[in-house]
């Protein structure tokens, strides 16, 4: 599968700024979940990849945690997007 030419590697830092601003703790992405999921590093460390919101429609952030490839990815999607993203 080809790379997303779109993802570009980020510090945590600014994966966390872009987890709490564009999450705003709705859908469960609240501080409480990042603590528990992404606060603590994992041993071998992940990559913070991420894909920035193409337009305004694209309002709904997914996070994958990707252990093979030792990467947290975050995308955006549009409503339409999300409600099909799990009929595939």
């Amino acid at each position: 599968m080809k790379a997303d030419e779109r993802m570009r590697e980020v510090t945590k830092q600014q994966f966390k700024e872009m987890y709490f601003r564009y999450g705003k703790g709705i859908t469960g992405w609240t501080q409480e979940y990042w603590d528990k999921f992404y606060e603590k590093e994992k041993d071998p460390p992940m990559r913070c990849m991420l894909r920035m919101p193409e337009s305004p429609k694209h309002s709904r952030m997914m996070i994958v945690d990707d252990f093979t490839a030792k990467e947290y990815r975050m995308f955006f999607l549009t409503e339409d997007e999300e409600e099909s993203f799990f009929d595939r």
